[in-house]
């Protein structure tokens, strides 16, 4: 049987019978078209659910919820049943619109709500400091690793930017909107500097996802792991930014594959 749209979506949001997910495998393993538009249909997922999740968690208003409570359940016949629908469907989409409204809001108000905007915002408040950008120097970064890994929960490491022209400042941890983040500064002899945020994701995933998008001025090079989420951020051409994101994710991988199991 071909593969489907419907194969495709059930794929990707990891809902499909296991009789055809092999199927769509060696799909993907044969078209690298299909590959690519997978990869595409899980960034779109990753930054719904970065922008998203969070408020759907979130308890509903209680004025939303107090303003249902006099609505009547009981009435002759069958009308109250359409008027408790009526009611419940007003106060969906009244939240859906509230919760869906807040990113426009909170953005307008200076407040990052994805992963990408908090590390523009982050590298233009700490790249930018001239005199105390990080809390921890280069000097001790044996220290600083074990700190970071610590307050984390899993292994954090630095990658070495020497051979590129940017060498180690420091780092410092940065409280994040859903999950604590690790933030080491490079800075090169023009006293240029580059950023590199790693968190814990709120949604894993199985495939690492590459991306780019600048704000704000800043561009950012981020890329989502199994375990890890990447952001390298710097007033950098793409072109450049890309470069330096490639040796970071070479060292990064290299070194995971070289520590002990």
């Amino acid at each position: 049987m071909p593969i489907t749209d419907a194969d495709v979506n059930a794929y990707v949001d990891g809902q499909l019978a296991a009789v055809r997910k092999q199927a769509v495998e060696d799909a993907l393993a044969r078209d690298p078209a299909l590959a690519a538009r997978v990869a595409e249909l899980r960034r779109q997922n990753a930054a719904l659910c970065d922008a998203f999740d969070t408020w759907l968690d979130e308890a509903p208003p209680e004025r939303l919820v107090a303003a249902t409570a006099g609505v009547p359940l009981r009435r002759a016949g069958r009308g109250w049943i359409g008027a408790a629908f009526a009611a419940a469907a007003t106060l969906l989409i009244g939240v859906g619109l509230g919760w869906f409204g807040r990113e426009w809001t909170l953005q307008r108000e200076g407040m990052p709500t994805t992963f990408t905007r908090q590390a523009a915002l982050v590298h233009a408040l700490y790249a930018g400091d001239a005199n105390r950008p990080v809390e921890i120097g280069a000097a001790e970064e044996a220290r600083l690793v074990r700190w970071l890994t610590r307050r984390l929960g899993f292994q954090v490491r630095a990658p070495d930017l020497n051979s590129l022209g940017f060498s180690l400042v420091g780092g410092r941890l940065v409280a994040g909107n859903e999950n604590p983040t690790a933030l080491f500064v490079y800075e090169n002899a023009n006293k240029q500097r580059l950023t590199l945020q790693v968190r814990k994701p709120m949604h894993p995933s199985s495939e690492v996802a590459f991306r780019y998008a600048v704000e704000d001025g800043v561009g950012v090079y981020y890329w989502i792991e199994e375990n890890c989420s990447y952001a390298l951020s710097g007033n950098l051409d793409k072109a450049q930014l890309l470069a330096l994101g490639r040796v970071v994710y070479g060292q990064l991988a290299a070194q995971e594959a070289a520590a002990p199991k």
